[in-house]
């Protein structure tokens, strides 16, 4: 997913794998809408997470927790490109007819995950039913049916924006396209991780180091500035785009006029590790801050849509390169597009997709940006420690013990 911004300051955001697509978001902004961009690059990241609200002007060398919450993934209004809705695409790009399907089915999908539970519980004998029930636990299935219907009308709403969007008609897709629940429940740990007050926590453990690096490079001289910010999401293929996210974007972009406006159940299909059974049925409301209206939407090949050599000023890469099948030719394609001393930074994770084939350590990544051409400040690299996607009152929280967070530079050519 990419967003340029124009006249004099812009960004890009791409989100996809390296032979995957990419979205390009255009309208005014300068250095410190990079704020904006990166919650959608985390998971999907990792992703999708896309930002857009500040006006131009410098980052400022302190952000407040309220600027960044109100900053963070804004973008209002998203006008497509007549390549995504065209009639002349027979053949809908791969993972859409699924993501749509699965919202569409996600009523069915989570109350047959809520039947099996209610399955264990009929399993009791009729001792054990009297004893399970004076805890209260047959009235959970009740409350699960309430909350799933609360999330159906939000994922009804996400498929019938998708089947618009890509002109499919009402008939049944692609065959009967596979459904997955697991891309639905992904999309909503995307929500309340970018999009609600219960994610701020997240999203402020991990941008202030990309601003501050950013305002140390360029400093005064922010004006005129192109960042690129290339990011796959969170669980998402080398080579397909989450699509589960996207969908949810158009939602958020296109269709909400108002803070606060959808409320979701999240966590009604997930029962285990719960300190309060009543924080399964917790409802969170988004967007906690308003998306920008400036914004258009173009397809490409991350490795093909930038032709031209040395565009951008700086490359952020936040949870995306374990994503990469080549890490060698992601890396090279950083080196490419950086113009003579531009920086890439870097934030995230070494978890390697599967099908990626190298896995590089920390060390072997920095070496190999110097093998391509880069200048590494070793004394950029640090650890950072934060969650990702966790919910406030389980019992298992998956944390990143630590970020590999870098600063390179791209050596000056002779006369440059």
């Amino acid at each position: 997913m990419t967003i340029s911004f124009h006249p004099v300051h812009s960004t890009t955001l791409l989100v996809g794998g390296i032979l995957s697509f990419y979205f390009a978001l255009r309208g005014p902004a300068c250095l410190s809408d990079v704020a904006l961009t990166l919650s959608t690059l985390s998971a999907c990241a990792e992703n999708l997470h896309l930002a857009l609200s500040s006006p131009p002007g410098r980052i400022p060398m302190q952000m407040s927790p309220e600027d960044l919450a109100t900053a963070v993934t804004s973008i209002k209004s998203m006008n497509v490109s007549r390549d995504c809705r065209s009639t002349e695409h027979p053949i809908l790009p791969n993972g859409v007819a699924t993501a749509i399907s699965s919202f569409e089915k996600y009523p069915l999908l989570a109350s047959n995950a809520i039947q099996r539970k209610h399955g264990g519980y009929s399993k009791q004998s009729s001792k054990e039913k009297l004893i399970s029930n004076k805890l209260g636990y047959s009235l959970h299935f009740e409350k699960a049916r309430k909350g799933i219907e609360m999330n159906a009308r939000l994922t009804g709403q996400v498929a019938q924006l998708g089947r618009e969007l890509y002109n499919t008609g009402p008939e049944a897709l692609e065959n009967e396209a596979p459904v997955d629940f697991g891309l639905v429940d992904s999309a909503f740990g995307h929500l309340v991780r970018d999009w609600s007050t219960q994610g701020l926590n997240e999203r402020r453990a991990v941008f202030p180091p990309i601003l501050e690096a950013l305002e140390q490079h360029f400093g005064l001289n922010s004006m005129n500035r192109k960042v690129l910010v290339p990011g796959t999401g969170y669980n998402v293929t080398a080579n397909d785009l989450d699509y589960g996210s996207i969908l949810i974007y158009h939602l958020l972009a296109n269709h909400t006029t108002s803070l606060h406006q959808h409320a979701i159940q999240p966590f009604v299909t997930k029962w285990a590790h719960q300190a309060d059974s009543s924080s399964r049925y917790s409802a969170i409301t988004v967007p906690d801050h308003m998306p920008n209206r400036t914004v258009e939407l173009v397809e490409g090949d991350f490795l093909k849509v930038f032709p031209q050599d040395a565009e951008f000023d700086a490359v952020v890469t936040l949870f995306f390169i374990d994503m990469s099948d080549n890490v060698i030719d992601f890396l090279s394609n950083i080196h490419r597009l950086l113009k003579p001393g531009g920086i890439w930074i870097n934030l995230g994770p070494l978890k390697w997709d599967g099908s990626s084939i190298l896995q590089l350590s920390a060390d072997e990544v920095l070496q190999l940006a110097e093998l391509l051409g880069f200048d590494v400040n070793h004394e950029s690299r640090k650890s950072i420690h934060s969650t990702y996607g966790a919910q406030p009152e389980s019992l298992l929280r998956f944390t990143y013990g630590k970020y590999l967070a870098f600063e390179i530079s791209k050596i000056p050519r002779c006369g440059m």
